[in-house]
């Protein structure tokens, strides 16, 4: 095992050497192999613990995304579907203004043409008297002026 030898200087104090054998050294070198093996099973069950959480994050992961874009599909469908109805109504509510507006104006028509026709009647019968009088005047005026 260990032996002590002591050495001697010039005058300056004498140091300690432990003398340790190759046996020694190699049943220390076999404790730190032990040690060093735990130490790196441990941290290989800790590394490959490590990539499982990761490869399991994300997946997680991708799973979350997927069902978020699946949802925001769902809402966006909803939503378009909503909003065509929306327009169809709003095109619905336009084209029942223009029939209408289409009525009013077939009726504003027909009721300017019977004017027209009133107008036309009632100028042929002030012509119509115009004339008369007319005629008369000649007669009243052939018989005065002779």
């Amino acid at each position: 095992m260990a032996k002590e030898n002591v050495k001697e200087g010039s005058g300056k104090k004498a140091k300690v050497e432990k003398k340790t054998s190759v046996r020694s050294y190699k049943q220390g070198i076999e404790v730190e192999k032990q040690k060093m093996g735990e130490y790196s099973k441990k941290f290989g069950t800790s590394v490959k613990s490590l990539q499982s959480d990761f490869k399991k994050h994300a997946k997680e992961l991708k799973e979350a995304a997927k069902n978020m874009r699946e949802e925001g599909a769902k809402h966006m469908g909803s939503k378009i579907n909503k909003f065509k109805g929306e327009l169809k109504a709003a095109a619905k509510s336009m084209n029942d203004k223009v029939d209408k507006f289409k009525g009013d104006i077939k009726v504003q028509v027909k009721e300017n043409k019977e004017a027209a026709s009133h107008m036309n009647s009632n100028v042929k019968l002030l012509l119509g008297e115009i004339n008369k009088t007319k005629k008369d005047f000649q007669a009243y005026s052939q018989a005065f002026w002779g």
